[in-house]
Protein backbone atom coordinates (compact mmCIF):
# COMPACT_ATOMS: atom_id res chain seq x y z
CA UNK A 1 0.00 0.00 0.00
CA UNK A 2 1.10 3.65 -1.12
CA UNK A 3 0.54 6.07 1.37
CA UNK A 4 0.86 10.26 -0.39
CA UNK A 5 1.14 12.60 2.50
CA UNK A 6 -0.98 15.67 1.48
CA UNK A 7 -0.71 19.00 3.23
CA UNK A 8 -3.53 19.98 4.90
CA UNK A 9 -3.32 23.81 3.73
CA UNK A 10 -3.30 22.70 0.05
CA UNK A 11 -7.02 21.29 0.36
CA UNK A 12 -8.48 24.37 1.88
CA UNK A 13 -6.60 26.47 -0.08
CA UNK A 14 -6.83 25.22 -3.31
CA UNK A 15 -10.86 24.94 -3.19
CA UNK A 16 -10.61 28.74 -1.76
CA UNK A 17 -8.90 30.46 -4.88
CA UNK A 18 -11.30 29.06 -7.32
CA UNK A 19 -14.48 29.93 -5.41
CA UNK A 20 -12.61 33.55 -4.85
CA UNK A 21 -12.44 33.18 -9.13
CA UNK A 22 -16.12 32.43 -8.95
CA UNK A 23 -17.02 35.11 -6.90
CA UNK A 24 -14.90 37.76 -8.76
CA UNK A 25 -16.80 36.96 -12.25
CA UNK A 26 -20.18 37.04 -10.93
CA UNK A 27 -18.89 40.31 -9.23
CA UNK A 28 -17.61 41.74 -12.20
CA UNK A 29 -21.06 40.98 -14.14
CA UNK A 30 -22.90 42.83 -11.67
CA UNK A 31 -21.12 45.90 -11.89
CA UNK A 32 -21.40 45.66 -15.71
CA UNK A 33 -25.06 45.53 -15.44
CA UNK A 34 -25.81 47.95 -12.71
CA UNK A 35 -28.59 49.80 -13.09
CA UNK A 36 -28.35 53.57 -12.81
CA UNK A 37 -29.40 55.13 -8.93
CA UNK A 38 -32.22 56.93 -10.49
CA UNK A 39 -34.58 57.43 -13.19
CA UNK A 40 -34.82 60.45 -14.77
CA UNK A 41 -33.04 63.96 -13.76
CA UNK A 42 -30.59 64.25 -11.02
CA UNK A 43 -28.75 67.41 -9.66
CA UNK A 44 -25.72 67.15 -7.95
CA UNK A 45 -24.57 70.22 -5.43
CA UNK A 46 -20.84 70.18 -4.08
CA UNK A 47 -21.14 73.00 -1.40
CA UNK A 48 -17.79 74.31 0.01
CA UNK A 49 -18.57 76.59 3.56
CA UNK A 50 -14.78 78.59 3.24
CA UNK A 51 -15.44 80.74 5.87
CA UNK A 52 -14.48 80.40 9.68
CA UNK A 53 -18.11 79.85 10.46
CA UNK A 54 -20.43 76.99 11.09
CA UNK A 55 -23.38 77.06 8.46
CA UNK A 56 -27.14 75.39 10.37
CA UNK A 57 -29.64 74.18 7.82
CA UNK A 58 -32.20 76.47 7.59
CA UNK A 59 -34.33 74.60 4.44
CA UNK A 60 -34.22 72.31 1.72
CA UNK A 61 -36.26 71.25 -0.82
CA UNK A 62 -37.12 70.05 -4.74
CA UNK A 63 -39.72 71.46 -6.92
CA UNK A 64 -40.46 67.71 -7.81
CA UNK A 65 -38.80 64.88 -6.90
CA UNK A 66 -36.78 63.93 -3.40
CA UNK A 67 -33.36 63.71 -1.96
CA UNK A 68 -31.02 60.83 -2.53
CA UNK A 69 -28.39 62.49 -0.06
CA UNK A 70 -30.01 65.28 1.95
CA UNK A 71 -27.86 68.47 3.46
CA UNK A 72 -26.31 68.19 6.76
CA UNK A 73 -27.57 69.58 9.29
CA UNK A 74 -24.80 72.16 9.75
CA UNK A 75 -21.35 72.46 8.14
CA UNK A 76 -18.29 72.94 9.51
CA UNK A 77 -16.05 75.81 8.74
CA UNK A 78 -13.72 74.57 6.03
CA UNK A 79 -15.47 71.73 4.75
CA UNK A 80 -18.02 70.53 1.66
CA UNK A 81 -20.68 68.13 1.22
CA UNK A 82 -22.01 66.76 -1.75
CA UNK A 83 -26.11 67.29 -2.02
CA UNK A 84 -28.18 65.34 -4.81
CA UNK A 85 -31.66 65.17 -5.79
CA UNK A 86 -33.33 63.73 -8.61
CA UNK A 87 -37.17 63.67 -9.93
CA UNK A 88 -38.58 61.63 -12.82
CA UNK A 89 -39.94 65.28 -14.35
CA UNK A 90 -39.00 65.11 -18.22
CA UNK A 91 -39.00 68.53 -18.25
CA UNK A 92 -36.79 69.45 -15.10
CA UNK A 93 -36.67 70.80 -11.75
CA UNK A 94 -34.85 72.83 -9.18
CA UNK A 95 -33.44 72.17 -5.77
CA UNK A 96 -32.97 75.15 -3.12
CA UNK A 97 -30.85 74.61 0.28
CA UNK A 98 -30.36 77.33 2.32
CA UNK A 99 -27.95 77.83 5.42
CA UNK A 100 -28.10 80.29 8.31
CA UNK A 101 -24.84 81.99 9.17
CA UNK A 102 -24.59 82.41 13.19
CA UNK A 103 -24.86 85.57 15.17
CA UNK A 104 -26.61 87.27 12.12
CA UNK A 105 -29.79 87.19 9.99
CA UNK A 106 -27.86 86.04 7.16
CA UNK A 107 -28.54 83.49 5.26
CA UNK A 108 -26.61 81.37 2.22
CA UNK A 109 -29.02 80.23 -0.19
CA UNK A 110 -27.88 77.49 -2.69
CA UNK A 111 -29.96 76.64 -5.73
CA UNK A 112 -29.78 74.37 -8.99
CA UNK A 113 -32.38 74.95 -11.84
CA UNK A 114 -32.11 71.60 -14.30
CA UNK A 115 -34.17 72.29 -17.17
CA UNK A 116 -34.13 71.72 -20.75
CA UNK A 117 -33.77 74.95 -21.74
CA UNK A 118 -30.30 75.09 -19.88
CA UNK A 119 -29.23 74.40 -15.63
CA UNK A 120 -28.27 77.73 -14.23
CA UNK A 121 -27.61 78.57 -10.57
CA UNK A 122 -29.99 81.91 -10.60
CA UNK A 123 -31.28 82.55 -6.72
CA UNK A 124 -28.06 81.78 -5.63
CA UNK A 125 -26.97 84.22 -3.05
CA UNK A 126 -26.21 85.66 0.45
CA UNK A 127 -28.80 87.81 2.09
CA UNK A 128 -29.05 89.44 5.58
CA UNK A 129 -27.19 91.19 8.00
CA UNK A 130 -23.48 90.08 6.55
CA UNK A 131 -24.89 90.00 2.83
CA UNK A 132 -22.21 92.37 1.84
CA UNK A 133 -19.64 90.57 3.65
CA UNK A 134 -20.32 86.79 2.46
CA UNK A 135 -20.74 85.92 -1.23
CA UNK A 136 -21.41 82.57 -3.08
CA UNK A 137 -19.14 81.52 -6.22
CA UNK A 138 -20.77 78.78 -8.28
CA UNK A 139 -20.06 77.22 -11.55
CA UNK A 140 -22.63 74.71 -13.61
CA UNK A 141 -20.00 71.98 -14.03
CA UNK A 142 -22.83 69.67 -16.27
CA UNK A 143 -26.53 70.62 -16.93
CA UNK A 144 -29.75 68.62 -17.90
CA UNK A 145 -30.60 66.20 -17.54
CA UNK A 146 -27.92 65.60 -15.21
CA UNK A 147 -26.61 68.79 -13.40
CA UNK A 148 -23.50 69.23 -11.60
CA UNK A 149 -22.84 72.26 -9.96
CA UNK A 150 -20.13 73.37 -7.14
CA UNK A 151 -20.77 76.11 -4.69
CA UNK A 152 -18.00 78.03 -2.37
CA UNK A 153 -18.85 80.42 0.60
CA UNK A 154 -16.30 82.56 1.53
Amino acid sequence: MITKTVNAKTLIAVPLVGLALVGAGIGAAGIANATPLTDGNTVSMTIFNNTNQTMNLQDAETSSGDFVYVPQQSLAPHTSEVVTASSANASGFAVTVSYGLPDSTSIATFKANDNQSGANNAGTGVTGQFANVFSIDSNVVAGFPSMSATYTLG
